[in-house]
């Protein structure tokens, strides 16, 4: 069984997503490297940015899909919410947000037949909401909190090559309209085997995926073929507890890297009904060589978009809308909400009057999941730079247990490493110093 293998039944895939700092002098720490010190490097923080609050959306324990629905649900003819934590096919992934900008265009359509629309936000379901809509004849104007177009797809320039420090891969390809975009637009896109992997115990020796076999197994029959709202934890900890010792580390990497990295919250946390959710993508992940931005670039392209725009209320009635900002008021027969999960939830918008109560408890019941990353660019390769990606197996539980070689995207000698669920939440608290540091001697212990 490959090591993705058991997730191959397993509903849509997930946004990798991670906005944040850089720097290009190395941190200091105890440990003596042999390795390299990086020459350029990145540390994303979507937990703490104000206008995500957070990676991408999950189900949590007690909590189904059909909260997902709720949420996207028409207000009145007026209010149209869109978002990855709307989309029920491909929930939390950036072609996902995308469609469902598409779906509430649809819906605006068939409610309001023309006039004004005003699109909060310009993230991919924005964009793709308001292309719709100006195509269909309707006056745009889409407002945008920050200084840049994409949200939580953003690419950056790390010594001058793209990195995606939100959005990295175009899921199922087959099955991804992002993905044609890409292809008409002339983007080389570079698949991703996850079964081209090498893995290295605790002290960095080598580990060969045959001796985890049985845990992938144990955890795939534990968590999948389960449309339950239930915990996953309970259903793990009992396989656990029954390993001997030596294996435990052995099963919490199998069930970060392979549960908590695709949905970004501890497992006790999530509901086995995630790994049940949304059609199944087809055709394998990529990664666009140029990063997400030229792709975003052309979804944008010819909208009214006001950058730096943040909307602190929007009130509705049966007569319009208007969205207050700190620009002036913008009125319209219609606004299309793509806020994040995480800021809904953070109240950070008023509406006036509130959301009708079905909306309110599919905000509350949702998760807003955490990833981060840790992208560093080295003077050169001291890995193999013809591998997809590096496993490791920490003494800390979820701590940088996957990285991936970013050479055959970028053609430059970057590594980029993964955190999730509770595991980013604590780096949080962290200093950027701290976590270069440890993101460091984690590399230097593999390959010193």
């Amino acid at each position: 069984m490959g090591r993705r293998g058991f997730l191959a039944g397993a509903g849509a895939s997930v946004l990798l997503l991670a906005s944040g700092c850089g720097g290009s002098e190395p941190a200091t720490s105890t440990v003596r490297r042999s390795i390299p010190d990086p020459i350029d490097w990145r540390i994303t923080r979507w937990g703490t940015d104000p206008f995500a609050r957070g990676a991408y959306s999950y189900l949590p324990a007690g909590t189904s899909a059909r909260s997902r629905l709720d949420l996207g649900r028409p207000i009145g003819g007026r209010l149209f919410l869109a978002g990855e934590a709307t989309e029920p096919d491909f929930p939390a992934s950036v072609h996902g947000a995308y469609l469902s900008g598409l779906r509430v265009a649809d819906q605006v359509l068939e409610a309001r037949g023309g006039g004004t629309v005003v699109v909060l936000g310009a993230g991919a379901s924005g964009l793709g909401a308001a292309g719709r809509l100006t195509d269909a004849g309707f006056e745009v104007t889409v407002l945008e909190a920050r200084n840049r177009i994409g949200g939580r797809a953003w690419t950056d320039d790390l010594g001058g090559v793209p990195v995606d420090l939100g959005g990295s891969w175009l899921h199922g390809v087959r099955t991804n309209p992002l993905a044609d975009l890409a292809v008409d637009l002339g983007i080389d896109l570079v698949p991703t085997d996850y079964d081209d992997a090498l893995l290295f115990d605790t002290d960095g020796s080598p580990l060969a995926w045959s001796r985890l076999a049985h845990l992938y197994e144990a955890v795939e029959e534990a968590v999948l073929g389960k449309p339950s709202t239930r915990a996953m934890g309970p259903e793990l900890a009992p396989i656990r507890a029954a390993l001997p010792e030596a294996e435990r580390r052995w099963f919490d990497y199998v069930v970060v890297s392979e549960v908590e990295h695709w949905w970004p919250a501890h497992v006790d946390d999530l509901a086995l009904a995630t790994a049940w959710e949304g059609a199944t993508p087809r055709g394998g992940d990529a990664v666009p060589a140029t990063g997400y931005a030229p792709i975003i670039a052309e979804l944008a392209d010819g909208l009214d978009i006001r950058l730096g725009t943040p909307v602190s209320e929007v009130r509705w009635s049966a007569s319009g809308v208007t969205l207050h900002t700190p620009d002036g008021a913008f009125p319209a027969d219609a606004v299309v909400v793509t806020l994040p999960l995480g800021v809904l939830q953070a109240g950070d918008v008023v509406f006036e009057p509130e959301l009708p109560r079905a909306h309110r408890v599919a905000i509350d019941m949702l998760g807003m999941g955490h990833m981060e990353k840790v992208v560093l660019r080295f003077p050169q390769a001291f890995w193999d730079p013809d591998i997809d990606q590096i496993g490791y197996v920490p003494e800390e539980r979820g701590r940088f247990v996957e990285w991936y070689n970013a050479v055959p995207w970028t053609g430059a000698p970057i590594l980029i490493g993964f955190n999730a669920g509770r595991t980013a939440q604590e780096l949080l608290d962290w200093p950027d110093d701290e976590i270069l540091a440890a993101a460091l001697d984690t590399l230097n212990r593999i390959f010193a």
